[in-house]
């Protein structure tokens, strides 16, 4: 069963994706995240994709804290190497929890994105 979001938000887990990523990069599974300093600060544990733009929106990261959510907005960069975002450690580690299996509901979308700075293209 795939599992969707049923409030509209049109976001999808990646392995539940039927369509092909805007950008090749994107699928960055399993690689580990940078802070702006070089830090590491977790593994890309999965990728929720709005589906009607087929890009990713946010990214769930697992470390040592818990799990929690990065908006794509934060993303420099993305290699082989792993994926740096422009915050620092602190910063990315001070996000709110998630640990959950779901598909975050709207309101966790614009939490996280609220949390990093940044507007919530699916909020408006």
């Amino acid at each position: 069963m795939a599992q969707g979001n049923d409030e509209g938000s049109g976001l999808v887990r990646l392995e539940d994706f039927e369509g092909e990523l805007e950008e090749p990069w994107q699928d960055i599974q399993s690689l580990k995240v940078f802070d702006k300093n070089g830090e590491e600060a977790g593994t890309v544990e999965d990728l929720y994709v709005y589906a009607d733009a087929e890009a990713v929106h946010l990214l769930k990261v697992g470390g040592d804290e818990g799990s929690f959510l990065i908006p794509v907005d934060a993303v420099t960069n993305a290699s082989e190497e792993g994926v740096n975002v422009e915050q620092d450690k602190d910063v990315i580690l001070g996000s709110p929890e998630f640990d959950s299996d779901d598909v975050p509901d709207p309101e966790t979308s614009r939490a996280a994105y609220e949390y990093f700075g940044y507007t919530d293209q699916l909020a408006l």
